[in-house]
């Protein structure tokens, strides 16, 4: 069985940008899932020519199986979700309920949502989309190329850009040249 990999919407849209969303799922080890929250909230990417805001679909993702759709289990998840939702966002606050309820690795971008998970929830291992991306480029032997266009449209597409002190930050940069 596959590990889970709880992906916030900041990750999720990132990693829809490259065009290489099964690629990235079918070979990192991990089963891409996400919340009800991130599933419901408003999806869309730039256009890589005209720039222009679009619509993502992402429930053929769903309907493969290669995204699962993960909803709140019992009373206690509700409650520690309704608590996380006091401090962040709605999908992070769902998302940090359910990784840490049912002990998932989490994927987010959000520096001030993370910085709380970390500190409330230090047993959770967090992934950003720089780690995904190069754990895919090793797992998948990725060309050097390929990890290029795959930043590229994050960037254009997703407006992303790792903060230059991520521990990745160097090797994003010289991937995307």
């Amino acid at each position: 069985m596959k590990a889970v990999l709880l992906n916030d919407s900041s990750v999720l849209l990132n990693l829809l940008a490259t065009d290489r969303f099964e690629a990235i799922a079918q070979s990192t080890g991990w089963q891409f899932a996400i919340c009800e929250a991130v599933r419901n909230e408003s999806k869309k990417l730039r256009n890589p020519v005209t720039g222009a805001m679009e619509d993502v679909d992402i429930e053929p993702l769903i309907k493969s199986g290669l995204l699962q759709v993960l909803k709140l289990a019992g009373e206690k998840e509700q409650a520690l979700y309704v608590e996380e939702a006091t401090i962040v966002d709605d999908g992070e606050a769902m998302s940090i309920a359910i990784a840490a309820s049912r002990g998932l690795d989490l994927a987010i971008d959000d520096k001030r949502a993370s910085n709380h998970a970390r500190r409330q929830f230090p047993m959770l291992k967090l992934w950003t989309t720089p780690e995904v991306l190069k754990r895919w480029s090793e797992t998948a032997e990725v060309t050097d190329m390929d990890v290029g266009k795959a930043i590229h449209l994050i960037e254009q597409r997703a407006r992303y850009v790792p903060p230059r002190t991520h521990r990745l930050a160097n090797w994003w940069s010289a991937a995307r040249k």
